[in-house]
């Protein structure tokens, strides 16, 4: 377990790291306990429940994410408003790629709204706002593109050493072949020369792109 530090900060970091290890079927408050080596009723005097570990959780990875500290960032954002969407979207697309575990607690109809959380939000939002959005729009505007972001998220692998893909791939690509359904799908034979675990985040900028074209021509009234 981490030493030193906030028990509550502590505990939650260790969460992080069981996550990422084995997902979140990995965490639970038993396990922390013991991979804490503390009693079931110390964990539960710093974290409530398993919903609040969750919250926690996506609170501390958002935190770090690396424009986190305020809306405006730790760095100078670029002033024009493209440029710091395409910075913001890629900041979110790499924690989804660093923590895939983390969609399933943010891409939600009630996600956790701790104050990292929120600032994630703010920093698009305004970025839409200097487009010419108004709040309302510009929080639309901010579904939409995260919509994308998370959509494209459940194509992330969350065992990278796991060759099941490929033998799936073949065996489809066969049987597509063998039933004729390869033809007039020139797009099958382009799929079948892509790998998803080192073309995605081309696929991701192909995407982000074309929705930044069409968010950005002009704001809807």
């Amino acid at each position: 377990m981490p030493t030193g530090g906030d028990p509550r900060h502590r505990l939650v970091a260790l969460a992080v790291e069981l996550a990422d290890a084995g997902g979140l079927d990995a965490v639970s408050l038993r396990v922390l306990a013991q991979r804490g080596g503390l009693p079931a009723h110390a964990v539960y005097r710093h974290v409530r429940n398993r919903a609040d570990l969750l919250a926690a959780m996506a609170e501390q990875v958002t935190a770090t994410s690396p424009t986190a500290t305020s809306p405006t960032g730790t760095a100078p954002q670029p002033r024009d408003p493209r440029q710091r969407l395409e910075r913001l979207a890629g900041d979110e697309w790499a924690m989804y790629r660093r923590h895939p575990w983390l969609l399933a607690i943010l891409a939600t109809d009630r996600p956790p709204t701790g104050p990292a959380v929120l600032a994630m939000v703010d920093r698009v939002v305004a970025a839409f706002t200097s487009a010419g959005y108004d709040p309302a729009e510009a929080f639309r505007a901010y579904l939409a593109l995260s919509g994308y972001i998370q959509g494209m998220a459940l194509l992330i692998r969350r065992d990278p050493g796991d060759t099941t893909y490929h033998a799936w791939w073949s065996a489809t690509r066969t049987r597509l072949e063998r039933t004729g359904r390869t033809r007039d799908r020139q797009w099958l034979a382009a799929a079948g020369q892509t790998r998803p675990d080192t073309d995605l985040d081309t696929w991701f900028l192909f995407g982000l792109r074309g929705l930044l074209d069409g968010l950005l021509r002009r704001p809807a009234r």
